[in-house]
């Protein structure tokens, strides 16, 4: 129940251009068992050394170490660091995974909704000052304790009761204060969008949980009902709350409400200061806008009619990948699924659009789900009469299932041709969204575009009419160096359709979120063992990463002797200045764990049926821990003691920047 309309603009570029060329559908005859190979870069055939003018570095805040938090946030003085870091290593950018409010398993791209967001960034250090109205002192601040992990019930009891105290301490302040007036303005400016719905939300969830669909019915429905009657959220549900809860509950969801504006009010300043103090330090923010969110959540609840839901509100089919060959099984994220024939759709689409763009340039997550997605049953038939529902789809043919890398063709659904009041497809909203914000649409939007639908039809359009308006990844080494590889050292048999040559607007990756980290790549490769690279990426393509070809990269455009191709160290500083040395590339992103050169990888892709299946991390004490909510130690990088569980990395935070000083010796930033 968000009011969209007053958001949009009608305003039409003269540039898009309406192509309703038919092309092929997806056949069955093609193949759901992929490899990457479509979009790896050969490690030969590209020679000379380029100037990439944009480099980024991808990790998210909350790893950072903070005071007085157990995971990292704005202004603090570690983060303060980190930033003097990017900027003498000479970084451009900054790269985020989404920031969006988090669930119970820590996953920014599993979030409730589009619009709010993580409330625990937000230093509650901040709050002592005179800026702040002092609405917090000193000894209300938590203690100074640092956790290598954390979890939302650590941050919960953290900040929350903190938060409190200091939403009661500003609803004191006079009515004058420069506080009151920027808090005032944050929830005019943000009240129909999103705010009053996704406050409403949030207090109903602190008496019934947030699933909304384990609420009582009229709770479920009341975003149809305020519609319906034309009356504020907050009225129609004191009225449905009053024959539910009593006064003193109903005052406690009342002031529940009030207090999610203000942290939301609290992220949105302090990260406006967070990001400015970037700009001054010449670093831009990448965001991330993840493909999909959590049916349980806000949006879904707040705009039934946007997803593919049955009568019960449930999904009836959820987002997810096919099997390829990196990810050899089916992936299913659970979210729910938009509805592309609803108006209200394209609407949201373009505001949650239009306000991550104004805080930074945007990594679109999944983006051939754009063009071809994959709609995931919730409920499947077999031949033999049997249903299964959720995880026993998937669950080992032995266990009655299907089979983990079962999937069917009709599964991947074309959305790319589905159109807007405007008549736009969804990229060239897109371009026009940035146009009218004042960017260019090659310059702000970075395409996850590698996964097992990008050799469609659909894609191959896509990129014929759109390829060169739009920043593309691309991953060398993790997404292999070609199949077709009948000669090893031969490199004219290297198969990689999609070579740098003749593309614009490239950024070349190290690695990525969900990736094992460029050091264990280069380990396994120089250690000469298929096998075990194999197991590594649950492959059997004997092709993949060929440690003969990789070594004949290191020969030939490394220029290593077979005695410096035994010291690791070496390799992998060589491959990195590789990456920042290419021709033709517009961005060089790379991962503060291949910059360092260590064992950390943040996350590991999503399956139905769990932990069990995921793949395991090198044993080294820094990688056993949880996903999502690991934490850098203090002043890691003021330390080079890298034994125990508090290692510190800084030689080899030091010899990366001194690298990049090298590098690019004449820039300033």
């Amino acid at each position: 129940m968000y009011n969209f309309s007053n958001k949009i603009s009608a305003k039409r570029i003269d540039n898009i251009q309406q192509k309703n060329s038919v092309t092929p559908s997806y056949s069955q005859k093609d193949s759901f068992v992929r490899t990457n190979v479509y979009n790896a870069i050969p490690f030969t055939g590209i020679d000379g050394k380029g100037n990439v003018k944009q480099r980024g570095m991808l990790f998210h805040i909350s790893s950072l170490p903070a005071t007085r938090s157990y995971c990292g946030q704005f202004l603090d003085p570690q983060t303060d660091k980190f930033i003097d870091f990017l900027h003498e290593s000479k970084q451009t950018h900054w790269i985020f995974n989404p920031l969006f409010a988090l669930g119970d398993d820590l996953c920014p791209y599993n979030s409730t909704g589009r619009f709010s967001k993580n409330k625990y960034l937000v230093n509650l250090n901040e709050l002592v000052k005179p800026e702040y109205g002092s609405i917090l002192k000193k000894s209300d601040l938590p203690d100074d304790i640092t956790s290598p992990v954390f979890t939302k019930e650590m941050l919960k009891g953290q900040k929350d009761p903190r938060f409190e105290k200091a939403y009661d301490n500003f609803v004191k302040l006079d009515k004058t204060h420069p506080l009151k007036r920027e808090y005032s303005k944050f929830v005019k400016e943000n009240a129909s969008l999103w705010l009053d719905t996704y406050a409403a939300y949030n207090g109903i969830s602190t008496i019934y949980g947030d699933n909304w669909r384990q609420w009582p019915k009229k709770l479920q429905t009341l975003p149809e009902t305020a519609e319906k009657l034309g009356e504020p959220l907050n009225e129609v549900l004191k009225q449905t709350l009053s024959g539910e809860l009593s006064n003193k509950d109903i005052k406690n969801v009342m002031k529940k409400i009030e207090l999610f504006k203000f942290e939301q009010f609290l992220y949105d300043k302090q990260f406006t200061q967070f990001n400015n103090q970037l700009k001054s330090k010449g670093i831009n923010l990448i965001l991330d806008l993840a493909i999909g969110v959590d049916p349980n959540g806000v949006d879904v609840w707040a705009n039934k009619d946007m997803f593919l839901l049955d009568k019960n509100y449930k999904p009836i089919r959820v987002s997810g990948c096919p099997p390829e060959a990196a990810y050899p099984r089916t992936q299913v994220w659970g979210h729910a699924l938009y509805d592309y024939d609803s108006p209200k759709f394209w609407e949201y689409q373009e505001n949650s659009l239009r306000k991550l763009i104004n805080e930074g340039d945007l990594r679109l997550d999944h983006f051939v789900g754009y063009i071809n997605r994959a709609e995931i049953p919730t409920e499947y038939k077999t031949s033999d009469g049997r249903i299964l529902k959720g995880d026993s789809i998937f669950a080992p043919k032995e266990q009655g299932g299907m089979g983990q890398s079962f999937f069917r063709p009709e599964w991947v659904v074309r959305v790319d041709k589905k159109r807007n009041s405007l008549g736009e497809n969804m990229f060239e909203l897109f371009m026009r969204v940035a146009e009218e914000e004042g960017k260019k649409p090659e310059d702000c939007y970075i395409l996850e575009d590698f996964g097992p639908l990008a050799e469609t039809p659909a894609y191959k359009e896509f990129k014929e009419k759109f390829g060169n308006d739009f920043i593309s990844q691309r991953i060398p080494v993790a997404m292999g160096i070609g199949e077709d590889i009948k000669k090893p050292h031969d490199r004219n048999n290297i198969s990689a359709p999609n070579q740098l040559k003749g593309q614009k607007n490239i950024a070349l990756l190290t690695g990525n979120h969900d990736l094992p980290p460029l050091r264990e790549y280069v380990d396994l490769l120089l250690e000469n063992k298929p096998k075990k690279i194999a197991n590594y990426l649950d492959s059997t393509k004997n092709g993949l990463n060929s440690p003969a070809l990789f070594r004949e990269f290191c020969k030939n455009e490394l220029k290593l002797t077979d005695e410096e191709l035994k010291d690791k160290d070496l390799v992998m500083k060589e491959l990195m200045k590789w990456h920042y040395t290419r021709k033709n590339v517009k961005q060089v992103q790379t991962t503060l764990q291949d910059a360092l050169g260590i064992y950390y990888r943040p996350n590991i892709p999503g399956y139905w049926n769990g932990m069990e299946d995921k793949y395991k991390m090198k044993t080294t004490p820094e990688a056993l821990l949880p996903y999502w909510s690991r934490v850098f130690p203090k002043d890691f990088l003021d330390r080079t003691n890298k034994s125990g569980i508090n290692p510190g990395y800084k030689d080899l935070a030091d010899d990366y920047i001194q690298m990049m000083q090298d590098l690019y010796p004449q820039e300033n930033q």
